[in-house]
Order: C-alpha cells, then sequence, then structure tokens
C-alpha cells in the first residue's frame, strides 16, 4: 500500500507542528503577553516593532487580566459604565480600537492575527523547504488551528456552560463537550486565578516548560459554582 509512507509523513509533520506551536504559545505568552518589566524595556528599543509588542501586553496583560472579568471569569464587565470607561481609556491611551475589535483579549482581529502567528513564521517556513510536502503539510494544519483556538474557543471558555453550549453552532458544541475542552476550561480558568501558569489552548508545552498547574479541590468547587465548562 503505497500511501502508508504518504500517511506516516503526515501524522510526523502534524505532531511536529503541534508540538512547535504549544511550546512556542506557552513561551510567547508568557513572556510577551505577560512580559516583565525588563522585557517590556527591551521591546521598547525593537523600532517599529516595538508599538505591536506592546500592544500585545497592553491588550492582554493589562486588558484582558486586569481590567475585565474583575467580577468573576464568566462576567465581561460589571455593568455598562465600566464598559464605556474601558473603551475611552483605549481609544485615548492606545489611538486605535483594535482591542475593542478583538473582545478585550477575547478573540484576535485583523491585524492581530498576524502578530500572533508571525514569531513561528520562521520555523514552519524551515519545514515546508526541508520535510516532503506530505510533512509540511501536515505540519501546516496546525499552523492555522494555532491562531483559531485564540479567536473561536478562546471566547466559549470565558462563558458558564449552559451560556456556552446556547451560542455556539452544534460543531463548536461538540468541541466543547469534548473532554480535552473541558480540561483546557479547567487549565485555563487557573491561568486567570494564578497567572504565572497554564498559558497554553493547544496544551503541552506548559507541561514541557514546568508551568503546568492542577487544579485543587477549591479551585474545582469555584468552578462548578460559576457554572463553567468542566
Amino acid at each position: 500500500m503505497s500511501w502508508w509512507p504518504g500517511i506516516g509523513q503526515a501524522l510526523a509533520g502534524a505532531s511536529l507542528g503541534y508540538v512547535t506551536v504549544s511550546l512556542a504559545e506557552s513561551f510567547l505568552h508568557r513572556n510577551a503577553q505577560h512580559a516583565n518589566r525588563k522585557i517590556r524595556a527591551a521591546a521598547k528599543r525593537l523600532g517599529r516593532f516595538a508599538p505591536m509588542l506592546m500592544r500585545i501586553y497592553v491588550s492582554h496583560a493589562i486588558v484582558h487580566h486586569g481590567k475585565t472579568f474583575r467580577q468573576s471569569h464568566v462576567q465581561l464587565f460589571r455593568d455598562q459604565q465600566e464598559k464605556e470607561a474601558l473603551d475611552r481609556w483605549i481609544l485615548t491611551t492606545q489611538g486605535n480600537r483594535l482591542i475593542i475589535d478583538e473582545q478585550y483579549g477575547l478573540t484576535l482581529h485583523r491585524w492581530g492575527v498576524l502578530a500572533f502567528i508571525l514569531p513561528v513564521l520562521p520555523l514552519f517556513s524551515l519545514y515546508v523547504l526541508l520535510l516532503p510536502m506530505t510533512a509540511a503539510l501536515g505540519a501546516l494544519v496546525f499552523l492555522v488551528i494555532y491562531p483559531l483556538s485564540s479567536m473561536l474557543l478562546h471566547p466559549y471558555l470565558h462563558m458558564t456552560r449552559a451560556e456556552a453550549l446556547a451560542r455556539a453552532s452544534w460543531p463548536m458544541r461538540l468541541c466543547l463537550q469534548s473532554r480535552y475542552v473541558r480540561f483546557i476550561s479547567r487549565h485555563h480558568f487557573l491561568h486567570h486565578r494564578y497567572v504565572h501558569c497554564n498559558y497554553n489552548l493547544l496544551w503541552l508545552g506548559d507541561f514541557l516548560l514546568g508551568r503546568h498547574r492542577s487544579p485543587s479541590e477549591k479551585d474545582r468547587a469555584d468552578m462548578r459554582g460559576l457554572g463553567m465548562i468542566q
């Protein structure tokens, strides 16, 4: 069966692509989206790339983790006044509405998609140049899935189970009911609670980089109390 080697190459390429984006997601989420003071100071010296890097930090660390979800993990704003005040702050300090269009860090929009995948493009370019075609295509599948997980899945991780299932399309409902997404929902809740752990939506990199944290019984009880997907 001459097609078996091609399937093997595609699976090997897909495995390589998955490990690449999972490690990149964990590392970049920690060091760009939650950049410490030294990293932010260094980023400001990167010329025309500096505004993009600082926008990523502001969108995620300041807005998504600090200025939204103050009431709970599943409530974006406490009231309309809080939303309007944040919109004014974003427009005044950032000079554009991209963070608003990205639903305050819940999804990606236009140039945000490019900024998300740009750091891993050199590696995937090498895979295309050096690997057999079927292996390279297998790897490229996860270059597509990588931003889609933040664009499409992440918003549902900040909803109650009932709201998420009510709002999702039928393919997304199947995804939300899977054991993997129930695990990622718990994983992401802990990232918001403890911050310096559980950076992945495509899990593995956190474990390999020593950044994985499991929920305690109290964490599980709090998630049940919020009506989250578990």
